[in-house]
Parts: structure tokens; sequence; C-alpha cells
């Protein structure tokens, strides 16, 4: 069970780090620690909501997590909700 979490922690790591060093140039780092702490946590749920279900290439959406600030932040334009 140990090394099936250790693998996940790997394969997590391994990909922001192909995201930093793999997908060109990188001018905006991310530095947010928190946030790249998560990605490696929710790797697979963005995975399939990014790519597999969305629109982006694989390596469009490591090098958004790497190099463009990630995911962490809301859109400005989402809608206010109501209560009901």
């Amino acid at each position: 069970m140990r090394s099936i979490i250790a693998l996940y922690f790997i394969v997590g790591v391994l990909l922001l780090g192909f995201g930093f060093f793999g997908t060109g140039a990188c001018p905006n780092r991310n530095t947010d620690i928190v946030n790249n702490v998560v990605f490696v946590l929710t790797w697979p749920v963005e995975l399939y909501g990014y790519v597999i279900t969305g629109n982006m290439t694989p390596e469009q959406w490591l090098h958004a997590q790497a190099c463009e600030g990630g995911f962490g932040q809301h859109a400005p334009d989402l809608p206010k909700t109501q209560p009901q």
C-alpha cells in the first residue's frame, strides 16, 4: 500500500517537474508552494478534467500549471450565486 501511495506522489512530482523543464520557455514560473502541493495531490482529477474531457493537450496542461500560475485561481468572470 505504501508503494502505491509513493508511486502516486512520485508521478505527481515528475509531472510538475516536466511542466517546469519540458514544456518550453517558462518566464513566469509558478512559485506558489500551496498551488504546487495541491497539484501533486490532485493530478488525476485535473488530468481528467482538463485533458481527457477538456480541450487541453497534456503539454498545455503541464505548462499552465508550472508556468502560468496554475489552476488554483478563480476566474474573474464567474457568476455571482443568488440565495434561494
